[in-house]
């Protein structure tokens, strides 16, 4: 083999080796992700399912800290519930007028 195979050759791993020790650092999560060591989401699932008269989830949905969960009762009723993210604890609803504010 020539030598300019072999620097090629060497080359070559050293790039790899590189590139594989970097994915293997912890990388940053995007803004709007749940921030590390937030509450299961499967945790807060289980907990609505278990509320008394439940009968199906429509949405979850992550923002600002918080997870949104929409469900209906068996009744038909629909039931919004807004979890810490970081606690799992149900926050009291946003007040500020007809739409929440």
């Amino acid at each position: 083999m020539s030598r300019l195979k072999i620097s090629i050759v060497a080359f070559a791993i050293l790039s790899l080796s590189g590139a594989v020790a970097a994915s293997q650092e912890s990388p940053e999560l995007p803004a709007d992700l749940p921030p590390k060591g937030s509450v299961k989401l499967s945790q807060l699932i289980s907990e609505t399912e278990g509320r008394a008269g439940f009968h199906a989830i429509k949405s979850i949905s992550y923002s600002r800290g918080e997870y949104e969960v929409v469900y209906y009762m068996m009744d038909g009723a629909e039931v919004r519930l807004n979890f810490d993210v970081k606690t799992g604890a149900v926050k009291p609803p946003k007040s500020g007028g007809l739409f929440g504010g």
